[in-house]
């Protein structure tokens, strides 16, 4: 992984973290999101890491692992949050399910050669994860093929709605909140009935 894709995968929550402190949310308020089964993340990003330094495991089907692991960790955990963090976690579910619908018609996620060269990248290489789109391929339109020019990337718009809902999700779960005090207490009197 190149360092600007690493910066791609840390800019959401990083983001989120910045707007959950801009509208009064503290990070510690994270804590009371419920998170469980976190080890599924953790399989997942091995999965995806693997792919990159573990060359017997450069094959396409295991993008269907990650995606299928994160899937499975959102199912366990979507129904407890409250209703905004919730359709948070939608858009990512949505974005996810995308992604893995065009791996799947394709074997890998298709990416737009001209938009690749327009961000100096290399068009026509075929990597672990992508390859470039042409005449063949299904559903390009899902692929790679929105231009991020500071990092050097092409994302999908599934990774717009993955990074979308993270930013929200994380924002929300540090919103703080705000508990209205009590009103004080009316005064009984012997002439109330």
């Amino acid at each position: 992984m190149t360092i600007h894709g690493l910066l791609l995968l840390i800019a959401p929550p990083a983001l989120g973290v910045i707007v959950g402190y801009a509208c009064g949310g503290r990070l510690a308020s994270l804590r009371n999101l419920r998170l469980s089964a976190l080890w599924l993340l953790w399989l997942a990003a091995l999965v995806q890491a693997a792919q990159y330094y573990v060359t017997p495991l450069r094959h396409p089907a295991l993008l269907a692992v990650v995606f299928g692991l994160v899937l499975w960790w959102l199912a366990l955990n979507l129904p407890a949050w409250p209703l905004a963090i919730r359709i948070a976690g939608v858009a990512i579910t949505v974005g996810a399910l995308a992604n893995g619908l065009t791996i799947a018609l394709n074997g890998r996620m298709p990416y737009e050669p001209a938009t690749a060269e327009a961000v100096g990248l290399r068009p026509g290489l075929t990597t672990p994860k992508n390859e470039p789109a042409d005449h063949a391929t299904r559903l390009a339109f899902l692929g790679d093929t929105i231009p991020v020019p500071p990092l050097r990337k092409v994302v999908s718009p599934g990774d717009l709605l993955i990074g979308t809902g993270t930013v929200a999700l994380t924002a929300l779960a540090m919103r703080r909140r705000r508990d209205r005090p009590d009103p004080p207490p009316r005064p009984v009197t012997g002439g109330d009935t």
